[in-house]
């Protein structure tokens, strides 16, 4: 579900976590290891009790809103983003933080 609501094939998530062909697929009949669900989870910004049917947030809370946190998710999904975009947000960036980008 979250594959196909973000336009993705189980063949093209597979390729983009380095999993072989046909891994999440088997799942439905073999629990997956847990590094690889893990890396699923990472990569939707969920929890694994989310993708286990545990939980029904999906979105996976952060401590406090911990920058740190925060950051890691904003890379993480800024990779996805056309190279256009990802120009885009970092101007926004450079205009926000102009002092910072001085160097």
């Amino acid at each position: 579900m979250l594959a196909n609501e973000r336009g993705l094939s189980l063949p093209a998530l597979e390729a983009k976590l380095g999993f072989g062909n046909g891994t999440i697929v088997k799942w439905d009949k073999a629990s997956p290891n847990t590094d690889k669900l893990t890396k699923v989870a990472d990569f939707f910004n969920v929890s694994v009790d989310y993708l286990l049917g545990r939980d029904t947030c999906e979105e996976k809370e952060t401590a406090d809103g911990d920058p740190d946190e925060n950051f890691t998710i904003l890379s993480r999904n800024a990779k996805k983003l056309s190279p256009e975009k990802r120009k885009q947000l970092l101007d926004i960036a450079k205009v926000m933080f102009e002092e910072e980008f001085r160097d």
